[in-house]
């Protein structure tokens, strides 16, 4: 059996995605992997860019986006190595990275998944991993508050921590742990908050997540969410509910449906007010605008399928 199989999934990101499979092989060494490339149709010639330059991939062509979970699943059927990592097409890995989280699993048996420190493009420390959301956690996020709800305090920089949930955008887990607790929940589908809810599922069957602080990913965080931000502002906000209400319950999910229309309202308000008083600033007002009318209208059927233009 093999050490790794790396999944990763494309959709029309092909110079990023070039970028990532090239780090991957020039970097990991001493263990025997595959890499695995889910392609949900892409029309910039990524399918064709796989097959000229990396022949050993082994490549899905999806018909249709099938999203994050449903990709990454497809993936994960045909792979056959001991440990399997979803990875994000951009992302740098540094060094022999994926050889060193592979190690730190084989020395401990506890570990059901791992994440390793991201860096931004510029070399800042990027966050990695946090505690599951709760209703107060989710709803004082953007605001000074956060820091009372987050236990984000250590520092990323140095030191191995048993965590809540690591980053999708380079996690590892045991095949023996997938095979225990199911494979990425679809129905978070098309991205955001499927790994959090896997790493849920994962500590609850009593496995441990540790942030690894030695291997490093570069992650080239925006550069797929800026063609499309508000349509990907929207699937984060509904799959927030989503997994409050698989694992919190309806009335904590309804809580904070209600709190989070309320803020949004209030913010809706306020920058109405900004748009008529400071006519200098209104392109700026007005986006915002868009983006919270939007989000009210979400709240309101948070289990709706989100549909626009953007799509």
């Amino acid at each position: 059996m093999l050490d790794l199989s790396i999944v990763i999934v494309n959709t029309n990101t092909s110079d990023l995605l070039r970028q990532c499979l090239q780090s991957v092989f020039d970097n990991t060494k001493d263990i025997e992997y595959e890499v695995i490339v889910v392609d949900n149709n892409s029309n910039d010639g990524s399918v064709d860019m796989i097959t000229a330059q990396f022949p050993n991939v082994k490549l899905i062509q999806n018909d249709r986006n099938l999203g994050f979970s449903a990709s990454n699943n497809r993936g994960f059927e045909i792979s056959s190595g001991r440990y399997l990592l979803a990875l994000n097409p951009d992302t740098v890995v540094v060094g022999n990275a994926l050889a060193s989280m592979v190690t730190f699993m084989d020395a401990h048996t506890e570990a059901g998944a791992c994440g390793c420190k991201l860096l931004n493009a510029d070399g800042s420390l990027q966050p990695s991993w946090e505690n599951f959301p709760t209703v107060l956690s989710e709803i004082f996020y953007n605001t000074p508050l956060n820091k009372v709800f987050s236990h984000r305090k250590k520092r990323e920089s140095s030191g191995v921590y048993d965590v809540d949930w690591v980053s999708g955008a380079c996690l590892m887990v045991r095949r023996e742990t997938m095979n225990e607790v199911g494979v990425f929940d679809e129905r978070f589908s098309p991205i955001y908050s499927e790994e959090t809810d896997w790493c849920y599922r994962i500590k609850a069957n009593g496995w441990k997540i540790y942030y690894l602080p030695e291997p490093q990913v570069i992650h080239l965080w925006g550069q797929t969410t800026k063609r499309k931000p508000t349509w990907f502002f929207l699937q984060l906000q509904r799959n927030k509910y989503l997994f409050l209400r698989k694992h919190k319950g309806f009335i904590r999910a309804e809580l904070y449906r209600c709190l989070r229309f309320g803020t949004c309202a209030a913010g809706f308000v306020m920058t109405l007010f900004q748009y008529v008083v400071r006519p200098a600033a209104r392109d700026d007002s007005k986006s915002i605008l868009e983006r919270n009318y939007a989000l009210l209208k979400l709240l309101l059927d948070p289990g709706v399928r989100i549909k626009s233009k953007l799509e």
